[in-house]
């Protein structure tokens, strides 16, 4: 019955078009649907097959899709175009989606230094132990959905679209497939193309909905149910396995999860009056980075097409012109009447809300919303976290969607280096304790060289960009070859700083702050001195303001962002003290002794861009600048910092090619340098660097002397953290002790 009405209809269509405005015309003109199946990355063909349409002069009247086709009939329906789509779908980072892999840059600045920076993180909690259901999450994609997805956000009957639109996705629950025609149209969308182990499911009301080209992955019979006449369908998922195809175990492992969503596209296929299926053989499901090739193999399929579609559009305009599209893509705000947050037992409604500074009754567009994803994302205190708004009644709710971390998560790594040996880092996060908007992290590096770094910070304002903080810090550190007074030799130096600090973030990537502190440095020999010297000790003061911006995408092998340091800071030498043999002897301002307790000043300042990945390269380029006012006049010890290494490895360690780490103490510097990393394979880089200081040594005072360092590395980002070994090359003429050429090895993460 239905394929005799068909006929007759077509027959029509063709009369209409043989006979022109002579012929008799039906009163109604018959609707066009367009269906578009799954197939991953594959169905981004679909657009070339829209683009062909478009050419025709034909636009669907209903589109209903599965996976990737609901998320490209989806953005259609909204009143997209086939070249915007495409544009989309270069823009989006596929990679980010693909890997639940979150920028550094889209983490607030105080938490960086735990983002991907260990090789565990085990949730401290009481409760039941839970696997993930699947490899990612949703974070990113999920964000993508509702920026574009955006001017639909008050609509939740998807018939009421520009286009009228339904997807399909599987019920785990039922394992029946569910058409999604009302709701929000990004859940849809996503639930529609979660594919089970890679994406998570996606719970709507009591389904749990995942994937539906398990079942249903060319939605033919919905298109028509929902009025079309004539269907168009692209179809860019499975077929069956040839023979040849079921020689090896994934084939015969794709034939058997695949059948049922081949067996219903067989039944499907024969509603569909056109069906254009794009040769995409020789491209991944998962290459979405291949979204030209796939757009152009998506329009060669339907350009046989193209005439019969052009006389089908002109067959359609016999019947009457169709309805100008409805435009809402030009949406830009929203108000709304609730905001309500759903999924949080630990952070308060009233700190999420302060968080994306929002309130009911303001306009709202979709950028500051992403970026107040950004900002509750960034706090680390979410697995995943987004934003749905559901019109009700004559209201409009924005709601706030949380899958909350532990309180507590206890981090470890393992770590080697020449510097501080190996070693074993633990640290421990807790949020909201022991007070709301608070945060205690204890980071350690146990080993004989130790860092301990402590911090309690409470924020005080709504949005908790402005807080303060507790700090404490100690390590123990080796200074090669350092001189004192007449002698010379590798000397311990033990630093502990405790303090009170004034903070204030800016955005997600900058961050300044007011701090005093009291710090204490100890000076150990490691050889038998000859004035029976067992210690120098100092005590300090200093008032430090400090401006740090963090914009790097990634912590280790970066590929863009910038990092830069700027601070200053006044100190004063409260007490020195001089332990010779079994007698320790104090000195003060009022007797000074070998200690010079003049007030000095210091300037620090130090900035890296990373220019953008082309090719697998990144070039980066450094500048470093420091100025003390004094240095102790007969020690020249007490406020000095150290060059050498390639990392920092404390407070005072600037790194620089060519020479061991905190080999040279300095009062003063300015240097520049320069880095290219080629990741020649996976995770694999080689990079060339080099660079040129002018510095002024602790002990000197005039003049200065210029060093040299170049090297190469060759470095690979593993599961315990970035392994990294190289040789180096320095000159320096004040080099006595050690050879120009030198090598290192790191492994490991560190802080």
């Amino acid at each position: 019955m239905n394929m005799c009405y068909k006929n007759i209809l077509l027959i029509c269509l063709l009369f209409a078009v043989s006979f022109g405005s002579s012929a008799q015309v039906p009163e109604r003109r018959p609707s066009l649907g367009l269906v578009l199946s799954g197939g991953s990355a594959l169905g981004i063909a679909h657009i070339g097959v829209l683009k062909v349409m478009e050419e025709a002069g034909l636009r669907p009247d209903y589109i209903t899709g599965t996976s990737m086709g609901s998320i490209i009939g989806g953005f259609y329906a909204l009143g997209y175009s086939a070249d915007s789509l495409l544009k989309i779908c270069k823009a989006v980072n596929w990679d980010l989606i693909l890997s639940n892999k979150v920028p550094q840059n889209r983490i607030i600045y105080p938490e960086k230094k735990h983002f991907n920076n260990s090789i565990i993180s085990l949730p401290v909690s009481f409760e039941k132990l839970k696997l993930p259901s699947g490899m990612i999450s949703g974070q990113q994609i999920e964000n993508y959905l509702s920026f574009y997805g955006w001017p639909a956000a008050d609509i939740s009957d998807f018939s009421k679209l520009p286009i009228p639109f339904a997807c399909v996705a599987t019920d785990l629950l039922t394992v029946k497939q569910v058409v999604l025609r009302k709701g929000y149209l990004p859940d849809a969308m996503r639930a529609s193309s979660a594919i089970p182990s890679l994406f998570s499911p996606l719970r709507i009301d009591t389904a749990i909905l995942s994937d539906g080209g398990f079942l249903r992955n060319f939605p033919a019979l919905e298109v028509k149910e929902m009025g079309a006449d004539i269907i168009i369908g692209s179809y860019t998922a499975f077929h069956p396995a040839t023979e040849e195809e079921l020689g090896d175990l994934t084939g015969i492992v794709k034939q058997i999860v695949m059948s049922r969503s081949i067996e219903d596209f067989e039944e499907n296929k024969g509603l569909v009056d056109y069906l254009i299926s794009p040769k995409l053989k020789g491209i991944s499901s998962l290459d979405f980075n291949a979204a030209d090739s796939l757009f152009n193999r998506g329009y060669k399929a339907a350009l046989p097409f193209k005439d019969k579609l052009i006389k089908l559009a002109d067959s359609l305009d016999k019947y009457g012109i169709q309805k100008p599209l409805e435009g809402i893509l030009n949406k830009q705000y929203y108000s709304f009447d609730r905001i309500d947050i759903t999924g949080n037992n630990i952070i308060p409604d009233s700190e999420i809300i302060g968080i994306l500074n929002i309130r009911t009754g303001e306009k709202v567009d979709k950028f500051k919303l992403s970026e107040g994803m950004d900002l509750l994302y960034g706090k680390a205190w979410f697995e995943k976290v987004k934003y749905r708004i559901e019109p009700r009644n004559d209201s409009l709710i924005l709601i706030i969607d949380c899958m909350e971390r532990p309180k507590f998560i206890l981090y470890g790594s393992v770590h080697y280096d020449n510097a501080l040996g190996s070693g074993v880092l633990l640290s421990l996060s807790a949020k909201n304790f022991p007070t709301k908007a608070s945060v205690i992290d204890l980071d350690y590096y146990l080993a004989q060289y130790y860092r301990i770094r402590n911090s309690f910070r409470q924020y005080i304002n709504r949005n908790e960009k402005m807080g303060f903080s507790i700090d404490f810090y100690a390590d123990n550190t080796l200074m090669p070859r350092l001189d004192i007074g007449s002698e010379t030799g590798d000397i311990l130096s033990r630093n502990f700083s405790t303090g009170l600090s004034i903070n204030r973030t800016l955005g997600l990537n900058q961050m300044m702050n007011l701090s005093f502190s009291f710090d204490n440095q100890y000076l150990i020999p490691k050889y038998v001195s000859e004035s029976f010297i067992k210690n120098y000790s100092y005590d300090n003061v200093t008032l430090t303001y400090n401006y740090s911006v963090n914009s790097l995408d990634k912590q280790h092998f970066p590929d863009k962002g910038v990092i830069l340091d700027i601070s200053a800071g006044a100190s004063d030498l409260i007490k020195g003290h001089i332990k010779t043999g079994s007698t320790r002897k104090s000195y003060s301002k009022d007797d000074a002794g070998p200690f010079s307790f003049d007030r000095y000043y210091t300037l620090r300042a130090n900035y890296r861009q990373y220019l953008t990945k082309v090719n697998n390269f990144t070039f980066s380029f450094r500048g470093d600048a420091l100025y003390i006012t004094d240095c102790d006049s007969v020690l020249a010890q007490n406020n000095f910092f150290l060059l050498g290494g390639q990392v920092s490895l404390n407070k005072r360690s600037v790194p620089v090619t060519g020479f061991h780490p905190n080999q040279i103490p300095v009062k003063a510097f300015a240097g520049l340098g320069t880095e290219m990393d080629w990741e020649f394979f996976k995770d694999v880089h080689l990079s060339l660097k080099g660079n040129i200081f002018a510095i002024q040594e602790a002990g000197r005072e005039k003049g200065y002397s210029l060093i040299y360092g170049y090297g190469a590395e060759i470095g690979y980002m593993s599961i315990i953290g970035p392994i990294k070994a190289g040789v180096m090359h320095g000159i320096y003429e004040q080099e006595k002790y050690f050879s120009k050429i030198k090598a290192y090895l790191s492994v490991g993460y560190l802080f």
